[in-house]
């Protein structure tokens, strides 16, 4: 249950305060307009406080439920006390590097614990996909940290800047983005019912008029947004919407942890600026590396109870 009131308030704050707020700049405001814009921009405010609050709450959740593994939880630890530390302190760049590092050995940790829980799945096909689902959005978050990572340490270090090879290391994490998205509908999205591809197509498909109409002003406000830069083929990025919105409307009730997890992800935005958006990505890798319940199981436990019930008959049928 707070799991699915985060996630559909960090999509409130996100939709509200860094897309239509920002996308209503160039829009001329009368009297009207300006009471709309300003409550509008009031109701994703209230929603972004209580995202920055429930996420602190859930993190330090966290650390009680892996408390067992030591080191996931030191780095929770740590990320929670330094951003609260930083409500107050502006951040010296050691400091601004230890936070980093924390939140990288986190995402680290994550993903070796769904590496772990994969290997007791019976087949190394679904250990894989399994993993996947988990390592790609963990290596763009890795990406993301890496570029912010890089001026802090160099301006700790003394280094002449700026880092070589971050642009190449954000567009890898870009395409790991959508990667993600890939996987993702792969493994858990195929093959559904044709109203949830239609109900999908809607934001990707407004994506791609805004695009088509104004591309410079959609890719800066996907920037602000998102914090995708929009290199790749814009095509692209309309189909990873739309693979998206299919794989969330197909498991908001199979497999609503799933679902809350991408929702999560798409909230929390490529390379998180925010202590509050981190903490919604490493959550979200959280849920995605519980084990989820997979289409071939379910399978396989309705063709169990189909043969008990047929010998249930044919043992009658003798009698």
């Amino acid at each position: 249950m707070f799991y699915k009131w985060l996630a559909v308030a960090a999509v409130v704050e996100w939709l509200l305060v860094r897309t239509m707020t920002r996308a209503a700049i160039h829009v001329p405001k009368s009297s009207l307009v300006i009471w709309v814009y300003t409550a509008v921009n009031q109701i994703g405010l209230i929603s972004a406080a209580f995202v920055a609050l429930l996420a602190f709450v859930l993190l330090l959740w966290l650390v009680w439920e892996t408390r067992q593994t030591i080191m996931l939880p030191l780095a929770l630890v740590g990320l929670s006390g330094l951003s609260a530390l930083l409500l107050f302190v502006a951040p010296p760049a050691w400091l601004a590097v230890t936070y980093q590092l924390f939140a990288i050995m986190a995402v680290l940790l994550l993903v070796g614990s769904s590496y772990w829980q994969g290997v007791a799945e019976p087949g190394w096909k679904r250990r894989w996909r399994g993993t996947a689902v988990v390592l790609f959005p963990a290596c763009a978050l890795l990406a993301g940290l890496a570029v912010q990572l890089l001026p802090n340490l160099y301006r700790l270090l003394g280094w002449p800047g700026p880092p070589p090879f971050t642009t190449v290391l954000y567009n890898l994490g870009e395409m790991f983005v959508v990667g993600s998205v890939l996987v993702w509908w792969w493994e858990y999205g195929r093959s559904r019912p044709w109203q949830h591809w239609l109900l999908a197509v809607m934001p990707a498909l407004l994506f791609a008029l805004s695009f088509w109409h104004d591309p410079a002003m959609t890719g800066i406000l996907t920037i602000w947004s998102t914090g995708l830069t929009l290199f790749l083929p814009w095509l692209v990025y309309v189909l990873a919407l739309w693979l998206a919105g299919v794989t969330v409307l197909v498991n908001w009730q199979a497999r609503p942890a799933l679902a809350y997890a991408i929702l999560l992800l798409i909230a929390a935005g490529y390379a998180p600026q925010l202590s509050s958006q981190l903490f919604c990505a490493l959550i979200a890798l959280w849920l995605l590396a519980q084990p989820l319940p997979g289409v071939q199981k379910q399978t396989s436990s309705v063709w169990q109870q189909d043969e008990s019930g047929i010998a249930a008959t044919l043992l009658t049928d003798n009698r």
